[in-house]
């Protein structure tokens, strides 16, 4: 017995921790609890309910629509469609950039000094605000309660998708991959609200792009720049 109590106290602290960020792979996020929800961290005690479900809300439906996912039927909507409006935030030595949506403006954020921004939002629901943020220090977040999953970018590569709902609302962060700057896209709204700008959001989301800013190309007259 003496012998099986160090394995079970082990495996008691695997069940109860919260993983930390690791230097190499510090990722933002809009928490400030300091803790990194990359892959393989150790899951949130299981208490017997589903946390990202929500009051009513199927779980199945999120979050946004990953690559191959079948779109939802809807006939009722006007589909999407892009504008020539690229906005772009630059980071130390790079950049994030996507297209904007018709009907969708931008401008430029203030945040706390070790965040910059870029605000978007749909010209017909003002109060429907999208964050396009850079973390100047690096940034953590716990990733108790929240679901985390890959999102697959328009060039292939693999972002971290984090969400959580509460009370009808989410909180929704698209974890850039480093390069080495931090990028994080990003909102908390009601859940409805979501759900009505969702194909917008699937359609910018789909325009990602990020480089190096020595070969970012020259930026056109129509293209904002934050």
């Amino acid at each position: 017995m003496k012998r099986l109590l160090p394995v079970l106290l082990a495996l008691l602290v695997l069940l109860t921790a919260c993983g930390k960020a690791s230097p190499e792979a510090q990722a933002p996020s809009p928490s400030p609890d300091g803790q990194d929800p990359v892959p393989g961290e150790e899951a949130a005690p299981d208490d017997g309910t589903d946390p990202a479900s929500g009051d009513g809300l199927d779980e199945n439906e999120l979050p946004i629509l990953i690559a191959g996912d079948p779109a939802p039927a809807d006939d009722t909507q006007t589909p999407p469609a892009l504008s020539d409006t690229a906005v772009t935030l630059d980071g130390i030595s790079s950049y994030l950039r996507l297209r904007l949506a018709e009907g969708w403006t931008w401008e430029q954020g203030e945040g706390p000094k070790e965040i910059e921004l870029i605000v978007l939002r749909p010209s017909d629901d003002p109060d429907f605000v999208v964050e396009m943020r850079l973390w100047n220090d690096g940034f953590a977040m716990c990733g108790t309660g929240v679901t985390i999953q890959d999102y697959t970018l328009p060039d292939g590569r693999t972002a971290t998708l984090a969400y959580e709902i509460i009370n009808e609302s989410m909180s929704w962060t698209l974890i850039l991959p480093e390069s080495p700057d931090a990028f994080t896209i990003q909102f908390c709204q009601p859940y409805d609200r979501y759900e009505a700008h969702r194909a917008e959001l699937e359609l910018m989301l789909g325009t990602i792009q990020q480089g190096v800013r020595a070969e970012l190309d020259a930026v056109p007259s129509e293209e904002a720049t934050g």
